[in-house]
This record gives structure tokens, sequence and C-alpha cells, in this order.
């Protein structure tokens, strides 16, 4: 989906919404409400509250029958705004071999899917490659998070063949998380212009556990624009609308 000019760098107003947040449901600080209030204070369109399944990496997460009752929530903030749109997605883990926890059907049920990849200790580089490529390729798959995030803009990782897990997203039609954490150093962005090159989107997210941390997605999309990142290789710069189109392309 084509809706932005060759040389429209993305820039913080361009950013429509965020898709990796978490709420007090699991790790988050605050409640759904708030962060809902908090992104449509800060000019946003949608939220994406993306809360972890239950792991052994994340022991508070969600079991499904909690993410029903989340969704009854959600579908009530969405009567009170109207103007703006709430998405549930699912965070999940992916195994040693790069399966994840719940089948095609299950995670169907969810607007999107964020795969993680939890360091329990550090990546072993003879397999960690296999496990992304895996993740990235699955067909419910939407975003490939944290620590690739941090691992693409790290000027050395030595643990991941990044080529081939963007070949693998572009198959998959996935997109990769470029952190937006203020913190991130060392930063290069040769790895996300590749991945723009070959039409690999991306996501700028702050990964938001908290409502003031929503607001670090300018900070990502300041850092993009100097990378010289265009809009139309970030899926959260297209309105809510497009954003569902995209994510559900068969209807």
């Amino acid at each position: 989906m084509e809706l932005h000019a060759d040389k429209d760098f993305v820039r913080p107003c361009a950013i429509k919404g965020i898709l990796h947040a978490h709420s007090r449901w699991t790790d988050g600080a605050h409640s759904l409400s708030s962060m809902v209030e908090t992104a449509r204070e800060i000019g946003l369109e949608y939220l994406g509250i993306s809360d972890h399944y239950l792991s052994p990496a994340h022991q508070e997460g969600l079991d499904l029958e909690a993410f029903d009752i989340q969704l009854a929530e959600i579908q009530r903030l969405r009567e009170r705004f109207t103007d703006f749109d709430i998405l549930q997605g699912i965070e999940v883990d992916a195994g040693p071999d790069g399966e994840l926890p719940l089948d095609e059907k299950v995670l169907a049920r969810f607007d999107y899917v964020i795969v993680s990849f939890p360091e329990n200790g550090g990546y072993d580089p003879d397999t960690f490659t296999d496990q992304v490529v895996r993740a990235a390729r699955h067909p419910r798959v939407t975003i490939l998070s944290h620590p690739l995030g941090d691992l693409m803009l790290r000027a050395q990782n030595g643990v991941l063949d990044m080529a081939a897990v963007l070949d693998a997203a572009g198959e998959g039609r996935t997109a990769l998380e470029v952190t937006a954490n203020p913190t991130c150093c060392e930063l290069d962005w040769s790895h996300c212009r590749k991945a723009q090159d070959l039409g690999v989107k991306m996501t700028i997210s702050p990964n938001a556990h908290r409502a003031a941390r929503l607001v670090d997605f300018r900070h990502g999309a300041e850092m993009a624009r100097e990378a010289g990142i265009l809009c139309r290789s970030v899926l959260n710069t297209l309105g809510s609308s497009e954003l569902r189109q995209y994510l559900n392309p068969q209807n």
C-alpha cells in the first residue's frame, strides 16, 4: 500500500498510531483507559494494546480467557471514544525453533500479532537466525519485535544474519520493529535502509509500559527521518482504516 510520495521522509507528525504498548493487564503500569486517553491527548488516531501471552519469560502474561475479558473492556472503550480506534494485539514469545505457542486459528482472533525472542541469557549465533526466519514467515505474524529493534540499530551484533531475516520478512509480509527508546546508542541504520530497499515494512515503536512513554515514538520518528526512512516504509504512518485494510487484505 503506497500512500506516500517517494521522498516523504517520516516525521513525528506522520505517525498515526502505536502498535506496541502494554497495560496493567500484564506488566504495564497503567490501565487500558489511561493508555488510550494519553494516546488521544498526544494526537494519535489509534492505539494497539499488545499485552503478553503467558509464557515462562512472562509469567504475568494472559491466557486466552483473560484476553477475552480484555477484549470486552476494549469494546467498552471503543464505544466511549468513538473518534479513536483501539486494536487488540498479542505479544507471543517464539520458541527455540521459532515455533509459536498458539495455532493460526487462535492467532486470527487478534487484530495483529507481535513475536518476541526472550533473551534467556543470550542467543546462540548458530540457531538464532533460523528461529527468527521461521517466525517471520509465519502467516499470522505481523511484527517481529525486540530485540530485533535493538539488533537492527546496533553497529555490530554478531548473532543474527539480518539479510536472511529481511528476505523472510519480505516473504511473510512481516514488519520489523524499530525501537524508539531514547536510550539506544551506537546507532547504525543500514539494516533499516536495506529493509526499505527490499520493501519490508517497519514499525516505529516505543514498546510503552506506561502512559508517559507513548510519546517516545516522536524520538524514533526523528531518528528515522535523519536516517532517510520514508513514510511508505513505516506501517504506523497509515491511518486507522488503511491499517486495518493492510492487516486484513481479504476484507
